[in-house]
């Protein structure tokens, strides 16, 4: 079975395998909250991309909110306006 080494350290054997770049890495390069290197990829904003997802997720409730708001308003103007033209 071969033995993966670390990039940036050839001497230790790799743990894990970095989730944005591919390499092999080592403990020390391996940051387990992210999945990253630890010297290029968290430094290059590859974390700040993790945060991002939050952003969108809450524009999009707020949108879906509005939507469902401007809709049933839409509902009650047509409902009202068939009651007074129906007299």
């Amino acid at each position: 079975m071969a033995e993966f080494l670390c990039m940036n350290h050839p001497d230790q054997q790799a743990v894990a395998q970095c989730r944005r770049c591919g390499k092999p890495i080592c403990e020390n390069c391996y940051d387990p909250a992210t999945g990253y290197c630890r010297d290029q990829c968290i430094n290059n904003g590859a974390v700040s991309s993790v945060h991002e997802p939050k952003k969108n997720i809450l524009l999009q409730v707020i949108v879906a909110i509005l939507a469902i708001i401007g809709g049933l308003a839409i509902l009650l103007i047509t409902i009202c306006g068939a009651f007074l033209l129906s007299y």
